[in-house]
């Protein structure tokens, strides 16, 4: 076994390429409960709880430029397009959130394929908006958002993403016949 440092998406963290040789002499027999439905919601709930994070400290970043960074001798923070770009991209990471907590194990995969949708569309929509908050320093490695914008577009592509799921939920919405209730009222 050995393992050495990657050249991943962010060369500061902590990557590791590991190597394995196996011979195959010793081999046990794992005993699997649940689901492979249930392991893919499983996972999708988790990727989107990491797209929510990375939405929300690319807000942050982006909401912390703009109270500090002056034009025209006043705070950017002041400037109503760049509030609503803030609030809009506020507003899908509550919501992909939310969807992400109603999931449990045991609920309907199809929540957790939401959940995964929502938080990757969130995440772009931040990511878009935070850009243009940024400005040019958003394109620099002066700025941390680049690691968060790789990741996100990253993480968006594992087990779906907000591009795919939809055209997927809609295809087994209408098999069902009917849309699952994410909270009983």
């Amino acid at each position: 076994l050995s393992s050495s440092h990657g050249d991943g998406l962010d060369p500061d963290a902590a990557y590791r390429r590991i190597r394995a040789e196996l011979d195959g002499s010793d081999t046990t027999t794992a005993t699997v409960t649940g689901s492979w439905a249930t392991a893919v919601a499983a996972a999708q709930v988790a990727l989107a709880h990491q797209l929510t994070g990375a939405a929300r400290t690319m807000l942050e970043e982006a909401r912390q430029h703009a109270v500090d960074r002056e034009q025209f001798g006043r705070p950017v923070a002041t400037f109503q397009a760049l509030r609503h770009k803030l609030a809009e991209a506020f507003v899908q990471i509550e919501g992909a959130a939310a969807a992400a907590d109603v999931w449990d194990e045991g609920a309907d995969p199809l929540i957790a394929a939401l959940a995964k949708s929502l938080a990757g569309q969130a995440a772009r929509t931040t990511a878009t908006n935070s850009q243009q908050v940024l400005a040019g320093i958003g394109f620099t490695t002066d700025h941390s958002f680049h690691r968060w914008l790789k990741r996100s577009l990253v993480v968006d592509q594992l087990f779906g993403s907000a591009a795919t799921l939809p055209a997927v939920i809609g295809k087994d919405l209408i098999h069902r016949g009917e849309a699952p209730r994410l909270v009983e009222l």
